[in-house]
């Protein structure tokens, strides 16, 4: 089992100044990631960055409500509702109410996975606990249960150093 604590992860601020991104988990190191779970500060209002041929899961887990604006549809969301996800290459407008949040991004190129409130089945599982700001993340079998977002990763090159 590794776990992660979220604030002890060094924060990189966003080249558009809107927020800040701890960089949790990526692999394979080395080149483009072809997985990255992350959890963003949003401080202020701004476009995601286009990420093309990424798929992204994006889960509100702590302070404000947040809207999404993609170019279809408005999403409003708070912490604790289910996670979205999207094409990474269709970026939405983010609008944050009350000037503070905290997302966890899941973002994967040709891999399958997902953010859920519960197991996900996946060979490769992981948790994150909004409370304690901690990722436990397991390469053989899913953490201890306990409330927080859950992650699953499709098998095969997702072991880092």
């Amino acid at each position: 089992m590794i776990t992660i604590h979220a604030d002890e992860v060094p924060a990189r601020p966003w080249p558009n100044g809107g927020g800040r991104t701890r960089e949790l988990v990526a692999g394979p190191r080395g080149g483009h990631w072809r997985w990255r779970l992350s959890l963003a500060d949003l401080d202020a209002d701004g476009p995601f960055s286009a990420l093309p041929g990424v798929r992204r899961w994006f889960a509100l887990v702590e302070g404000d409500a947040i809207e999404l604006a993609f170019a279809d549809r408005v999403l409003a969301l708070q912490a604790g509702d289910p996670p979205l996800v999207f094409d990474g290459g269709t970026p939405p407008l983010c609008r944050v109410h009350g000037g503070r949040a905290r997302a966890l991004n899941l973002m994967l190129r040709d891999l399958d996975g997902c953010l859920a409130g519960q197991p996900t089945g996946a060979a490769l599982q992981a948790l994150y606990e909004p409370a304690s700001r901690t990722l436990l993340w397991d390469l053989d079998e899913a953490p201890p249960a306990a409330a927080g977002v859950w992650v699953g990763i499709e098998p095969g090159e997702l072991r880092w150093r």
